[in-house]
Protein backbone atom coordinates (compact mmCIF):
# COMPACT_ATOMS: atom_id res chain seq x y z
CA UNK A 1 0.00 0.00 0.00
CA UNK A 2 2.65 2.50 0.86
CA UNK A 3 4.49 2.22 -2.44
CA UNK A 4 0.87 2.39 -4.17
CA UNK A 5 0.31 5.80 -2.49
CA UNK A 6 3.66 6.59 -3.24
CA UNK A 7 3.22 6.21 -6.63
CA UNK A 8 0.31 7.84 -6.96
CA UNK A 9 2.11 11.34 -5.24
CA UNK A 10 4.57 10.68 -7.73
CA UNK A 11 2.50 10.84 -10.90
CA UNK A 12 0.73 13.85 -9.10
CA UNK A 13 3.57 15.85 -8.76
CA UNK A 14 5.04 15.64 -12.35
CA UNK A 15 1.83 16.49 -13.93
CA UNK A 16 1.17 19.16 -11.91
CA UNK A 17 1.07 22.99 -13.56
CA UNK A 18 4.56 24.43 -13.59
CA UNK A 19 5.75 27.51 -14.73
CA UNK A 20 6.91 28.51 -18.28
CA UNK A 21 6.74 31.24 -20.54
CA UNK A 22 9.41 33.05 -18.06
CA UNK A 23 11.03 34.41 -21.31
CA UNK A 24 7.88 36.65 -22.03
CA UNK A 25 7.38 37.51 -18.42
CA UNK A 26 10.97 39.09 -18.28
CA UNK A 27 9.94 41.16 -21.43
CA UNK A 28 7.14 42.55 -19.84
CA UNK A 29 9.18 43.39 -17.02
CA UNK A 30 12.02 45.06 -18.73
CA UNK A 31 9.42 47.16 -20.85
CA UNK A 32 8.20 48.46 -17.76
CA UNK A 33 11.56 49.29 -16.47
CA UNK A 34 12.11 51.24 -19.97
CA UNK A 35 9.15 53.19 -19.48
CA UNK A 36 9.11 54.16 -16.25
CA UNK A 37 12.94 56.33 -17.11
CA UNK A 38 11.60 57.04 -20.24
CA UNK A 39 8.87 58.67 -17.82
CA UNK A 40 11.26 60.33 -15.95
CA UNK A 41 12.96 61.60 -18.73
CA UNK A 42 16.28 58.99 -18.78
CA UNK A 43 16.37 57.47 -22.40
CA UNK A 44 19.99 56.82 -22.06
CA UNK A 45 21.11 54.71 -18.72
CA UNK A 46 20.40 51.24 -18.54
CA UNK A 47 17.74 49.02 -17.09
CA UNK A 48 19.51 45.91 -14.75
CA UNK A 49 19.07 42.53 -15.66
CA UNK A 50 15.94 41.38 -14.06
CA UNK A 51 15.83 39.39 -10.94
CA UNK A 52 13.75 36.69 -9.96
CA UNK A 53 13.87 36.67 -5.92
CA UNK A 54 11.27 33.32 -5.71
CA UNK A 55 8.33 32.03 -7.71
CA UNK A 56 6.44 35.07 -6.84
CA UNK A 57 8.66 38.11 -6.95
CA UNK A 58 10.90 39.71 -9.53
CA UNK A 59 13.02 42.72 -8.88
CA UNK A 60 14.58 45.75 -11.73
CA UNK A 61 17.61 47.51 -10.77
CA UNK A 62 18.87 50.72 -12.71
CA UNK A 63 21.92 52.10 -13.53
CA UNK A 64 21.21 55.70 -12.51
CA UNK A 65 19.30 57.90 -9.96
CA UNK A 66 16.17 58.65 -11.40
CA UNK A 67 12.50 60.90 -9.93
CA UNK A 68 9.32 58.80 -10.75
CA UNK A 69 5.58 60.38 -10.20
CA UNK A 70 3.76 57.50 -8.68
CA UNK A 71 0.38 58.37 -10.86
CA UNK A 72 2.61 57.12 -13.71
CA UNK A 73 4.53 54.19 -12.46
CA UNK A 74 1.31 52.66 -11.39
CA UNK A 75 -0.19 52.89 -15.17
CA UNK A 76 2.35 51.75 -16.61
CA UNK A 77 3.08 48.75 -14.51
CA UNK A 78 -0.61 47.94 -14.66
CA UNK A 79 -1.04 48.44 -18.76
CA UNK A 80 2.29 46.05 -19.23
CA UNK A 81 0.82 43.56 -16.88
CA UNK A 82 -3.20 43.26 -18.09
CA UNK A 83 -2.17 43.52 -21.43
CA UNK A 84 -0.30 40.99 -21.47
CA UNK A 85 -0.84 38.27 -18.24
CA UNK A 86 -4.46 39.48 -18.10
CA UNK A 87 -5.99 40.19 -14.42
CA UNK A 88 -3.38 39.96 -11.85
CA UNK A 89 -3.24 40.89 -7.99
CA UNK A 90 -0.05 41.98 -6.91
CA UNK A 91 1.76 44.53 -4.26
CA UNK A 92 4.74 46.56 -5.80
CA UNK A 93 7.24 47.89 -3.60
CA UNK A 94 9.77 51.11 -4.85
CA UNK A 95 13.16 50.60 -2.64
CA UNK A 96 15.60 53.16 -2.31
CA UNK A 97 19.32 52.41 -1.12
CA UNK A 98 21.84 49.98 0.50
CA UNK A 99 18.97 49.32 2.96
CA UNK A 100 16.43 48.92 1.01
CA UNK A 101 13.90 51.13 2.32
CA UNK A 102 10.79 51.06 0.91
CA UNK A 103 9.65 54.41 -0.29
CA UNK A 104 6.56 54.11 -1.99
CA UNK A 105 4.38 50.90 -2.58
CA UNK A 106 1.01 49.84 -3.29
CA UNK A 107 -1.23 46.86 -3.96
CA UNK A 108 -3.68 45.56 -6.87
CA UNK A 109 -6.18 43.19 -6.29
CA UNK A 110 -7.61 41.77 -10.22
CA UNK A 111 -8.82 45.45 -11.11
CA UNK A 112 -6.65 49.08 -10.06
CA UNK A 113 -8.72 51.02 -7.76
CA UNK A 114 -7.04 53.95 -7.83
CA UNK A 115 -8.81 56.24 -4.78
CA UNK A 116 -7.19 53.23 -2.40
CA UNK A 117 -3.70 54.31 -4.10
CA UNK A 118 -2.18 57.02 -2.16
CA UNK A 119 0.34 59.82 -3.27
CA UNK A 120 -0.58 59.78 -6.94
CA UNK A 121 -0.09 63.29 -7.09
CA UNK A 122 2.95 63.10 -4.78
CA UNK A 123 6.76 63.38 -6.54
CA UNK A 124 9.44 61.89 -4.67
CA UNK A 125 12.95 63.04 -4.85
CA UNK A 126 15.03 61.48 -6.98
CA UNK A 127 17.22 58.74 -6.17
CA UNK A 128 18.75 55.11 -6.31
CA UNK A 129 15.36 53.54 -6.77
CA UNK A 130 14.57 49.45 -7.16
CA UNK A 131 10.90 48.35 -8.34
CA UNK A 132 9.77 44.93 -6.62
CA UNK A 133 7.10 43.21 -8.30
CA UNK A 134 5.46 40.27 -5.83
CA UNK A 135 2.26 38.65 -7.47
CA UNK A 136 -0.33 36.84 -4.94
CA UNK A 137 -0.03 33.54 -7.28
CA UNK A 138 3.00 32.68 -10.07
CA UNK A 139 1.90 34.99 -12.86
CA UNK A 140 2.59 31.92 -15.70
CA UNK A 141 1.08 28.53 -15.74
CA UNK A 142 1.19 25.98 -18.37
CA UNK A 143 -1.50 24.66 -20.22
CA UNK A 144 -1.59 21.33 -18.42
CA UNK A 145 -3.56 22.42 -15.75
CA UNK A 146 -6.44 20.60 -17.14
CA UNK A 147 -5.34 17.22 -17.46
CA UNK A 148 -3.26 17.79 -13.85
CA UNK A 149 -6.88 18.60 -12.42
CA UNK A 150 -8.52 15.59 -14.41
CA UNK A 151 -5.21 13.32 -13.18
CA UNK A 152 -5.86 14.63 -9.53
CA UNK A 153 -9.49 13.69 -9.36
CA UNK A 154 -8.22 9.80 -10.61
CA UNK A 155 -5.69 9.31 -7.78
CA UNK A 156 -7.56 10.95 -5.39
CA UNK A 157 -9.65 7.48 -4.66
CA UNK A 158 -6.09 5.88 -4.01
CA UNK A 159 -4.74 8.61 -1.97
CA UNK A 160 -7.54 8.60 0.33
CA UNK A 161 -7.98 5.18 0.86
CA UNK A 162 -4.05 5.10 1.92
CA UNK A 163 -4.72 7.67 4.34
CA UNK A 164 -6.99 5.59 5.68
CA UNK A 165 -5.68 2.62 5.67
CA UNK A 166 -2.59 4.21 7.37
CA UNK A 167 -5.33 5.75 10.00
CA UNK A 168 -6.60 2.47 10.95
CA UNK A 169 -3.58 0.69 11.52
CA UNK A 170 -1.28 3.20 13.54
CA UNK A 171 -0.67 1.97 16.59
CA UNK A 172 -1.55 3.71 19.67
CA UNK A 173 1.46 4.69 22.00
CA UNK A 174 1.32 3.04 24.83
CA UNK A 175 1.15 5.14 28.17
CA UNK A 176 4.80 4.51 28.99
CA UNK A 177 5.91 5.81 25.99
CA UNK A 178 3.86 9.25 26.56
CA UNK A 179 5.90 9.36 29.93
CA UNK A 180 8.84 9.38 28.45
CA UNK A 181 8.11 12.01 25.79
CA UNK A 182 10.74 15.29 26.29
CA UNK A 183 8.80 17.96 27.54
CA UNK A 184 7.89 20.91 25.46
CA UNK A 185 11.26 23.22 24.33
CA UNK A 186 10.59 26.33 26.55
CA UNK A 187 12.26 29.94 26.55
CA UNK A 188 13.12 32.28 29.38
CA UNK A 189 12.54 35.84 28.49
CA UNK A 190 13.35 37.67 31.45
CA UNK A 191 9.88 37.16 33.81
CA UNK A 192 8.36 35.54 30.42
CA UNK A 193 8.76 32.08 29.62
CA UNK A 194 7.61 31.04 26.12
CA UNK A 195 6.64 28.24 24.57
CA UNK A 196 6.32 28.22 20.69
CA UNK A 197 4.81 25.25 20.41
CA UNK A 198 1.56 25.90 22.55
CA UNK A 199 2.30 30.03 21.38
CA UNK A 200 1.69 31.05 25.06
CA UNK A 201 4.04 33.70 27.12
CA UNK A 202 3.98 32.55 31.11
CA UNK A 203 4.68 35.59 33.73
CA UNK A 204 4.16 34.08 36.79
CA UNK A 205 0.54 32.75 37.16
CA UNK A 206 -0.08 34.93 34.32
CA UNK A 207 -1.00 33.37 30.88
CA UNK A 208 -0.49 35.13 27.73
CA UNK A 209 -1.67 33.70 24.52
CA UNK A 210 -0.03 34.60 21.14
CA UNK A 211 -1.58 33.94 17.53
CA UNK A 212 0.36 32.03 15.13
CA UNK A 213 2.16 34.96 13.76
CA UNK A 214 3.32 36.51 17.07
CA UNK A 215 4.64 32.86 17.78
CA UNK A 216 6.41 33.25 15.25
CA UNK A 217 7.94 36.64 15.06
CA UNK A 218 8.82 36.14 18.82
CA UNK A 219 10.70 32.98 18.32
CA UNK A 220 13.00 34.77 15.44
CA UNK A 221 13.41 37.56 18.25
CA UNK A 222 14.27 35.10 20.88
CA UNK A 223 16.96 33.44 18.46
CA UNK A 224 19.13 36.52 18.60
CA UNK A 225 18.42 38.40 21.84
CA UNK A 226 20.18 42.26 21.71
CA UNK A 227 20.89 41.74 17.62
CA UNK A 228 19.39 43.73 15.35
CA UNK A 229 17.25 41.87 12.86
CA UNK A 230 16.26 43.39 9.47
CA UNK A 231 13.17 43.77 8.12
CA UNK A 232 13.51 41.78 5.54
CA UNK A 233 15.20 38.80 7.29
CA UNK A 234 11.62 39.46 9.70
CA UNK A 235 9.63 39.35 6.81
CA UNK A 236 11.00 36.37 5.51
CA UNK A 237 10.89 34.00 8.53
CA UNK A 238 7.79 34.66 9.08
CA UNK A 239 5.83 34.71 6.25
CA UNK A 240 7.93 33.45 3.17
CA UNK A 241 5.60 30.53 2.83
CA UNK A 242 2.73 32.99 2.00
CA UNK A 243 1.29 34.75 -0.68
CA UNK A 244 1.28 38.73 -0.66
CA UNK A 245 3.06 40.68 2.61
CA UNK A 246 3.22 43.94 3.12
CA UNK A 247 5.84 45.70 4.97
CA UNK A 248 3.44 47.06 7.44
CA UNK A 249 2.22 43.87 8.58
CA UNK A 250 5.17 43.45 10.13
CA UNK A 251 4.96 46.58 12.08
CA UNK A 252 1.15 46.06 13.33
CA UNK A 253 2.70 42.03 14.52
CA UNK A 254 5.57 44.28 16.41
CA UNK A 255 2.89 46.31 17.74
CA UNK A 256 0.73 43.29 18.92
CA UNK A 257 4.44 41.86 20.55
CA UNK A 258 5.40 44.65 22.36
CA UNK A 259 1.89 45.28 24.24
CA UNK A 260 1.83 41.49 25.39
CA UNK A 261 5.41 42.17 26.80
CA UNK A 262 4.45 45.74 28.65
CA UNK A 263 4.21 43.83 31.91
CA UNK A 264 8.08 43.38 31.80
CA UNK A 265 9.32 46.50 30.73
CA UNK A 266 13.40 45.64 30.49
CA UNK A 267 11.89 42.88 27.71
CA UNK A 268 11.05 45.54 24.99
CA UNK A 269 11.05 45.30 20.61
CA UNK A 270 12.89 48.62 20.07
CA UNK A 271 12.74 49.79 16.49
CA UNK A 272 16.49 50.62 14.73
CA UNK A 273 15.65 53.01 12.21
CA UNK A 274 16.40 52.18 8.52
CA UNK A 275 17.44 48.59 9.28
CA UNK A 276 14.63 46.70 11.40
CA UNK A 277 13.70 45.78 14.99
CA UNK A 278 16.01 44.26 18.18
CA UNK A 279 14.47 42.65 21.25
CA UNK A 280 16.29 44.28 24.37
CA UNK A 281 16.25 42.16 27.13
CA UNK A 282 18.33 42.62 30.84
CA UNK A 283 18.35 39.27 31.83
CA UNK A 284 19.87 36.57 30.51
CA UNK A 285 18.05 34.20 27.75
CA UNK A 286 18.08 30.09 28.04
CA UNK A 287 16.11 27.39 27.44
CA UNK A 288 15.01 24.93 29.92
Amino acid sequence: MRNVILTALLLLFINLPGYCDEGKLLVTLRKIGHEVLLASGDSTSWVMPIEQVDARTFLMRFQRPFAFKPASLVEIIHHHLQENHGSLEYLVEVTQGELNTVAYSYEVRNSINRKTIACLSRTPPQGAYSIKIHFTQPPVQTASTRSAVMLTWFLLPILLIGIGWRLFNRKTPSPTAIQNQPPLPLVNLGPFTFCLEKQILRSGEERIELSAKEAKLLKVFASAPNVVIDRDQLMKQVWEDEGVFVGRSLDVFVSRLRKKLQPAPFVRIVNIHGRGYKLEINSPLGCS
